[in-house]
């Protein structure tokens, strides 16, 4: 009888056993002092923008798939009208050894590159694809999205990837419906082979179509602006030790005919323009770890349709030491020149410095898959 109870009790509460997701939680702490000059932006003593939160919980599923849902929240810019805290990812993401969907808010595939920027916003110009739908308020609008994406991965090394995005609508914010599709092509050396590999670690190609409404036209293609991104990552020395490496990004963006002007941030991400930016950057490692990072970079955009020459330079410049494990403090010097009708919008040159501290943390819990990709790697890196 005591057998029968024992085995009454076994099979109980295995039916009832729940199997323990894995979870992730990474967090990025950044806090820099601003100088500017010549900006309508004031000095800070403390700007800790992008500073946030992530938490991932990952799955088994019945087959050979997973499952992963992500949850993270950001402090935007001070004058973002976002809000103390912005929702930046949450989405679900299924997922085998070959395919990858995903559905939720998360970044759009409007950059296809990462550059060592103190933050992903500092270049945003010359190397995001830019939401035609926004007003320019902040930056978030032109790098989140809702998205419905799907990837096929070649070989490990080739993604092919169809994606749908609901980019926010300044005009009305309620809306809700698919503005934007594209398809992107990169191949990609894994990160397992990081110092192990070739002169070419990254190239891609991207087409994005957002499906804005143009005076005087009906159908959807035709009044859409359109872009193409180009994007790669080149090792000029892959060496564990001293490695240096060279980030490239082109974006052509077909816009309208009829915009001549720049009235507002509207006319700016729909009329016709070139964005090129590269980054070259050194990386000392020592002990199999970073000890310090220097990197220089620069871009130009060209307005060729305006009615008056109109066009834009970058030049940043910065440095990272780590004085410890994932705590970095470092250094960023940013130059930028308006000419046109881009001087209206933005002013003509501004020079800003930025002293840093950045701190990073990720920690995985009930560790049950490999290592695809961290959490942190949602978000902007300037060390990777």
């Amino acid at each position: 009888m005591k057998k029968i109870i024992y085995i009454a009790i076994l099979i109980s509460g295995l039916a009832n056993a729940q199997i323990t997701p894995e979870f992730e939680i990474g967090a990025k702490g950044v806090f820099s002092g601003n100088l500017n000059f010549n900006s309508e932006e004031s000095n800070a003593v403390t700007d800790f923008s992008d500073t946030q939160l992530l938490m991932g919980l990952s799955q088994k599923l019945y087959n050979n798939w997973r499952a992963q849902f992500v949850l993270g929240l950001q402090f935007p810019d001070a004058n973002s009208n976002l809000g103390e805290v912005f929702y930046n990812n949450i989405f679900i993401r299924l997922e085998d050894k070959t395919n990858i969907f995903k559905v939720g808010r998360t970044l759009a595939q409007t950059n296809l590159n990462e550059f060592p920027t103190l933050r992903d916003d500092d270049a945003q110009q010359f190397v995001y694809a830019l939401n035609p739908f926004s007003d320019g308020v902040n930056t978030e609008r032109d790098q989140y999205a809702n998205v419905l994406d799907y990837t096929h991965i070649f070989k490990q090394r080739f993604f092919v990837s169809i994606h749908g995005e609901n980019f926010y609508d300044s005009l009305e914010p309620d809306d809700f419906r698919l503005n934007s599709m594209g398809v992107s092509f990169i191949y990609r050396v894994p990160e397992s082979q990081r110092w192990n590999r070739n002169i070419v670690q990254q190239i891609g190609l991207s087409y994005n179509n957002y499906f804005t409404d143009r005076p005087g036209y009906s159908n959807d293609f035709d009044s859409s602006v359109k872009n193409l991104l180009f994007s790669t990552i080149l090792n000029l020395k892959p060496d564990p030790i001293n490695f240096v490496d060279f980030k490239f990004q082109a974006i052509q963006n077909f816009g309208w005919d009829e915009i001549t002007e720049l009235n507002d941030y509207f006319d700016y991400t729909r009329t016709q323009s070139t964005s090129l930016f590269g980054t070259f950057r050194f990386l000392k490692q020592k002990l199999e770890r970073p000890h310090y990072q220097i990197s220089i970079g620069g871009g130009y955009k060209s307005l060729g349709n305006l009615s008056t020459d109109s066009d834009q330079l970058i030049f940043i410049t910065n440095g990272f030491y780590r004085m410890g494990q994932n705590f970095d403090i470092g250094f960023q010097y940013r130059y930028t020149e308006n000419a046109g009708f881009t001087q209206n919008l933005f002013g003509k040159n501004e020079h800003r410095f930025q002293l840093a501290l950045v701190y990073s943390f990720s920690q995985i819990f009930n560790k049950q898959f490999g290592d695809r990709e961290d959490l942190l790697n949602l978000e902007h890196n300037y060390i990777k």
